[in-house]
């Protein structure tokens, strides 16, 4: 059989589609771990923390809010109790009522006490709060965190949805560029499928190029996505415990290359396995779609 009659995928387009699609998938996914991550820190918090606030207008303030931490100590479930000082209060506040001045007080202003509740489980405070002290304000931060919980829940559908309509434009798209490929050669097509090659070979013939092509393509996306991920693992190394957050300045390629992998080091490793497996996809992808629009293609012809 001679090279001009011999059927093949030949697009130049195809690799860079599929970089792209490979670049959006990514994106979803690093998108979609960062929000998990914020998510479950914010929501853990939220879950085991109770937040009380005594007006400083209570009267026998001291007595009774040292009674108050008294019976918390005292209740199931409750392992901590903090009273946070007037400073940390004040530098609460700032960013709602203004800075600071240099006396340390926020002028015109009288602080409440705030009691910092740390518990397991999750135990139903504000009754027992009320009894001791009326007048106190009793804020559940599990409330938050069952809102935040849904939030990343929402989010995360949000994600798989966007990597679905990803992972389908891809599919459609390479069915196109294929089909059109094909189409472009149909004499050869013709003439080879007349002189008794069997579909399958046809088929599998221009779906292996696909692949290739994709494959080149995922792992082109991969290198144009790293500078993102990257950034990515920057913006989480503060919420990874135990991670090396310091840059140091790289001045070689060893350094910069040592730097980037302990950059990355701290991104989870399921999504690292997810995006080192893309390019793998978008070549499963690109196989099963040629070999389907070709074989369907073939079916047609007379």
């Amino acid at each position: 059989m001679s090279a001009p009659l011999s059927p093949g995928l030949r697009s130049g387009s195809l690799p860079l589609l599929v970089a792209l699609m490979t670049l959006l998938a990514g994106l979803s996914l690093a998108g979609l771990t960062g929000v998990q991550t914020l998510a479950e820190g914010w929501s853990g918090a939220a879950r085991n923390a109770t937040t009380i606030e005594v007006p400083s207008d209570t009267p026998q303030l001291e007595d009774r809010t040292h009674a108050l931490i008294q019976t918390l100590h005292k209740t199931p479930d409750v392992t901590t109790v903090r009273e946070l000082s007037p400073q940390q209060v004040q530098t609460l506040l700032a960013p709602w009522l203004g800075q600071v001045s240099d006396t340390g007080h926020l002028s015109g202003l009288s602080l409440p006490v705030v009691l910092i509740v740390a518990h397991t489980g999750t135990p139903d405070l504000g009754p027992i709060v009320h009894e001791a002290l009326p007048e106190a304000v009793v804020e559940e931060d599990r409330r938050w965190g069952e809102r935040l919980n849904g939030l990343g829940s929402s989010l995360v559908a949000c994600a798989w949805l966007a990597v679905s309509l990803i992972a389908a434009i891809a599919v459609l798209s390479v069915g196109m560029t294929v089909r059109r490929s094909v189409m472009a050669q149909r004499k050869a097509v013709e003439i080879v499928h007349f002189l008794g090659a069997g579909d399958l070979t046809i088929a599998s013939r221009i779906a292996g190029r696909a692949a290739l092509l994709s494959l080149a393509g995922g792992v082109a996306g991969l290198l144009f996505l790293s500078p993102v991920i990257t950034m990515l693992a920057r913006k989480l190394a503060p919420f990874s415990h135990g991670a090396d957050t310091t840059a140091l300045p790289a001045t070689t390629w060893g350094a910069i290359l040592a730097s980037w992998w302990n950059t990355l080091h701290v991104l989870p490793r399921a999504l690292l396995e997810e995006l080192g497996a893309l390019p793998l996809i978008a070549a499963c992808l690109g196989w099963i779609t040629a070999q389907t629009v070709v074989l369907v293609w073939l079916r047609r012809l007379p």
